[in-house]
């Protein structure tokens, strides 16, 4: 390697590496945007996010290295030119397609490199990164009872609260509907005042009902008329329900579900998913009679 192209692939480099960081810093920046909605008020953990970023930081980088190439050779032979680099260059008799060849090559490299990107790497992030955000928006968002308003993300439950204090504990007059059974409405309780917290390393949700009633509507299973509905009414000073949150955690999907996408698929693959949908095509061709 000569002098020459040890100089212009110095000036080269340097912008192409910041160039290529701030445009996918920028698609990173546009992704969080749009997602923005689907990560506000769930405990997902600073790992989630970093192993989100990542993924679709390496579905970016084919998207970002044509716009980096091009900014990339216009910043280095504009500083070439700009510290008359480029009039000695011409001077010493050297062409100015000599000049681009260093850039041509390093071009086509990065060419061939995305390329191998793309088919070998880009399916695998495209995989983990679209599951993953799927779980993510799948998942519910944390224990948020707001005054006033039935509250339903507890699976089976309704829950109104009229006054929560600020400690976010301490609740006054609270309704509490049971749809466990999918029957309606056959077990409320009210209760004057409750005190709510977690156990268990937040696996569970305890609310400690103070000065209430329940009140329950059942079918006697043993009665020989199915319509027959016995009604009870007791009332409580202190009472407990205990509530699971894992409905509130990030379950992770079967990746499997996702690998039918075309952005999935390697050429490899791709190539025997055209040569399958030929098959099918013809197949209905043949099946196919016009109607008379």
């Amino acid at each position: 390697m000569k002098k020459l192209d040890k100089l212009i692939l110095k000036a080269f480099f340097g912008p192409f590496i910041i160039t290529t960081s701030v445009v996918v810093f920028i698609f990173l920046m546009r992704f969080i945007l749009t997602y923005f909605d689907e990560f506000v008020g769930k405990d997902l953990g600073l790992i989630v996010f970093v192993k989100l970023f990542f993924y679709f930081s390496l579905i970016t980088v084919p998207l970002s290295l044509p716009l980096a190439v091009l900014m990339a050779s216009l910043m280095s032979y504009g500083n070439l030119g700009e510290f008359t680099e480029l009039t000695a260059i011409k001077a010493a008799g050297i062409s100015i397609s000599r000049a681009l060849r260093p850039t041509f090559i390093v071009a086509i490299l990065i060419s061939i490199g995305s390329f191998a990107f793309n088919n070998l790497v880009s399916p695998w992030a495209n995989l983990k990164g679209w599951s993953l955000l799927w779980d993510v928006k799948t998942t519910k968002a944390t224990l948020n009872i707001k005054e006033g308003i039935f509250y339903y993300d507890l699976p089976g439950y309704a829950i109104k609260v009229n006054k929560k204090f600020k400690d976010n504990k301490t609740l006054k007059e609270m309704v509490i509907y049971d749809h466990t059974e999918s029957q309606g409405n056959r077990r409320v309780i009210l209760a004057d005042s409750a005190q709510m917290y977690t156990t268990l390393n937040n696996r569970y949700l305890v609310f400690e009902l103070f000065n209430g009633h329940e009140y329950s509507d059942y079918t006697d299973r043993n009665s020989s008329n199915p319509n027959q509905t016995q009604f009870t009414r007791s009332a409580f000073k202190k009472s407990k329900l205990v509530f699971s949150l894992a409905a509130f955690d990030m379950h992770r999907t079967d990746e499997d579900q996702f690998k039918h996408h075309q952005s999935m698929k390697t050429v490899i693959e791709l190539g025997k998913f055209i040569d399958s949908v030929k098959v099918d095509y013809k197949k209905l061709k043949q099946n196919y009679y016009p109607s008379a």
